[in-house]
């Protein structure tokens, strides 16, 4: 290269690689208030590989001689490894993790080779490609951690098959229930969560990468085969789609959205059962906090921090929706915006269902304050009720006759093993005009708090059979979940050690 060329080549370059259509560098506000530089460094791996993939492609395909891909792939290997040892300077007026990338790479190793770096690409399908691919990543390890809770939801209900607990409705005793069957709950919810999250990664898992600006290239490029090399599992195939949608972003932290919720209702259980006018469970000291001036205090804090994230997750789907929701089609700056939140979305949910596996295995469960809560509760007085239906009488008067015998037992200040059958016979006599006649210990049977679970024949009921049945096909199904989430992340690994293998080849031919 000249003299003359290579001063007139870096006094172009100084106001910026893509700006050879404007006669200044950008005001120096603007030019930060442009620049996205700082929150790239989440993707600037995925930068990496993937202009290492499209130039491996570009090779294959006659485009760039393999000397200057040579150069290139070396020098992107010097960046990333800087970057992965914390070295990599990462600063300079660039736009963007793209701009400071290729400019790295042609001061290295210089614009005859280096310039042809960016051939056939646009930054349009390069960020595209890049969210995408940092998502599918995140997508993999926040199924792998909501698999670990959900196995650690079913270890709990393993321990507490005999915990006879009570369920509630609006906030009131409703029915005598089983913790195993509480815990099984939450592993069907947050189960649902893993079908949403594993349906949602089919989606983003398709490279937009080769649509360039938004109308393709006239290079014969290979979409297909930078897709395959990057480990997607086909492409977005329409090139105004690939550079324009931001829909799997949206469908991704929708669904981390929706899973916030579900482990914010647990916390919410949690956090009052523990109380200490519940003390139905207590958090272990190490998923704990305390007091700065009152000593007695053992506050759920790592609970309360999971519910306050659950409202960072939430408005960073509203980011997303508010931004995206009037763009024309095609690619504008706006969607610049979005990167932060979907990183910071991605890192809250992640965290939380680490720490929310660490609180649910350690949780200590007091049997006893459950014991003595389902036996002082007037929680079996449906069951009594469907007794009493059992022998003729329609349920609607059978509920009129439990319902007059808890009004007269709470205003005596008495509880349901307090009944006796005369009570019942006096009652049954006054509203239907039949005295039912029960002996001490068929009452005595039926208003048993663990009598009242194990006579329950409904399907997905609390009794001790259909639990244990629940227990066994969930701990089926969540393997499936496994091996479905491990084959994904395999596949992945697959074709990053693949690519560096190819890379490497390049590199030392």
């Amino acid at each position: 290269m000249s003299y003359t060329r290579n001063t007139q080549l870096m006094k172009s370059m100084g106001k910026g690689l893509y700006r050879s259509r404007l006669a200044e560098k950008p005001d120096e506000p603007a030019g930060r208030f442009m620049s996205s530089l700082d929150e790239d460094q989440e993707i600037m791996i995925e930068d990496i590989i993937g202009t290492e993939a499209h130039d491996i492609m570009l090779y294959e395909q006659g485009i760039i001689p393999k000397n200057d891909l040579k150069k290139i792939l070396q020098a992107l290997e010097e960046l990333r490894g800087e970057f992965e040892k914390g070295t990599l300077n990462i600063t300079g007026d660039y736009e963007d993790v793209h701009e400071f990338l290729e400019d790295r790479v042609i001061k290295k190793v210089g614009i005859d080779a280096g310039g042809k770096l960016h051939t056939a690409r646009s930054r349009n399908d390069q960020v595209a490609l890049d969210i995408r691919m940092k998502t599918r990543t995140e997508l993999n390890d926040i199924c792998q951690k909501l698999i670990e809770l959900i196995q650690t939801f079913l270890t709990k209900a393993h321990d507490t098959i005999h915990v006879p607990i009570i369920l509630y409705t609006h906030t009131q005793h409703a029915q005598i229930g089983n913790l195993a069957h509480y815990f099984l709950a939450q592993v069907d919810l947050l189960s649902r969560d893993l079908e949403r999250l594993n349906s949602c990664y089919l989606r983003v898992n398709r490279s937009p990468l080769g649509a360039a600006a938004i109308g393709g290239t006239k290079f014969p490029i290979d979409r297909s085969r930078t897709a395959s090399l990057l480990g997607f599992d086909g492409v977005v195939e329409n090139s105004v789609d690939a550079v324009s949608s931001r829909d799997f972003a949206l469908e991704t932290i929708a669904c981390l959205a929706v899973l916030m919720v579900s482990m914010s209702r647990i916390c919410e259980d949690l956090i009052v059962w523990s109380s200490s006018e519940f003390g139905y469970v207590e958090l272990s000291d190490t998923y704990a906090s305390t007091s700065s001036i009152m000593p007695q205090k053992k506050n759920p804090c790592t609970l309360e921090l999971i519910r306050g994230k659950t409202g960072e997750v939430s408005g960073a789907l509203i980011d997303l929706i508010i931004c995206v929701k009037g763009l024309p089609t095609g690619y504008s700056r706006d969607l610049q915006a979005i990167k932060p939140s979907i990183w910071r979305a991605l890192k809250a949910v992640r965290e939380s269902l680490e720490v929310m596996s660490g609180a649910i295995s350690s949780l200590k469960v007091n049997k006893e304050q459950w014991v003595e809560a389902t036996q002082n509760s007037y929680a079996v007085a449906v069951d009594l009720a469907e007794d009493l239906t059992a022998k003729g009488i329609p349920f609607r008067q059978s509920h009129k006759i439990v319902g007059e015998l808890v009004r007269e037992l709470v205003e005596s200040k008495s509880r349901m093993k307090d009944i006796k059958p005369e009570l019942v016979s006096s009652l049954s006599e006054k509203i239907i005009g039949k005295k039912l006649n029960l002996t001490d210990t068929e009452l005595s049977r039926i208003i048993d708090p663990i009598h009242s679970l194990e006579a329950r024949q409904s399907l997905g009921s609390p009794s001790q059979k259909e639990v244990n049945r629940m227990l066994q096909g969930r701990e089926n199904k969540v393997e499936e979940y496994a091996d479905v989430v491990r084959s994904r992340t395999e596949k992945l690994g697959e074709a990053n050690s693949r690519l560096k293998r190819t890379v490497d080849e390049y590199i030392s031919s």
